[in-house]
């Protein structure tokens, strides 16, 4: 994890236009973020595979201790204990980069997907086979109180179809895998990366929807 702290984001840097700076969180890339003008060539991406990997040695873990036949709590406690402890410099790295990324445009805001969906704790997850289900909410956490730390605001926006809309014309496209194919005959979009072009989307869902500051939201 960084220890060089963030640069605080001056009140100068308010009076001018506000740059939105989506943020897509997932588990492939942990971060992709970019800004609402659509340049996905200076977009940012951090990518996840280690921390998916040490989730799936932590479900079998689980799922062993589960089919004991005594109580295992105290077992699990440590194991999940343990699994955090590695991870989290990842995730708060992760959060760190994302922001000192946005600290790069004029007056940025940073701008979230809504996953109110998420509301179980990471221990009531902890044997959940879908890493996504508890490592998004705890990497937006993390990005929201580093984007507090130096004043930048916190938006959040509707997360419906982020990573199927294309980011140029805003038409749905054809998600595979990594990337997206945008099917509008008249769009210069072909084949992008999904996560990068997510991130675009989210950013501009702030001119449609509105820029509500959200401080504290989703503890």
């Amino acid at each position: 994890m960084s220890s060089t702290p963030l640069p605080t984001t001056t009140s100068r840097d308010r009076t001018l236009e506000p740059t939105p700076v989506g943020v897509d969180v997932g588990v492939k890339n942990l971060v992709a973020a970019a800004p609402t003008n659509g340049d996905l060539e200076a977009s940012l991406v951090i990518e996840g595979d280690h921390v998916r990997k040490r989730h799936e040695t932590l479900v079998e873990a689980m799922q062993a201790l589960q089919g004991a036949k005594f109580d295992t709590t105290d077992g699990q406690t440590q194991l999940f204990a343990a699994l955090w402890h590695q991870i989290r410099p990842q995730v708060y790295d992760a959060a760190v980069r994302a922001v000192r990324y946005a600290q790069k445009f004029p007056a940025p805001t940073l701008v979230l997907e809504d996953l109110s969906f998420c509301e179980a704790t990471l221990w009531e997850r902890r044997t959940v086979d879908d890493v996504g289900t508890w490592l998004l909410p705890a990497l937006q956490q993390a990005v929201a109180l580093k984007a507090q730390e130096v004043r930048i605001p916190v938006t959040y926006v509707n997360p419906k179809y982020t990573t199927q809309q294309c980011h140029v014309c805003g038409d749905l496209g054809r998600p595979e895998n990594d990337t997206l194919e945008c099917t509008t005959e008249d769009c210069p979009v072909g084949t992008v990366c999904r996560d990068r072009s997510a991130a675009v989307s989210i950013a501009q869902r702030v001119d449609r929807e509105g820029m509500t500051e959200v401080i504290g939201h989703h503890d």
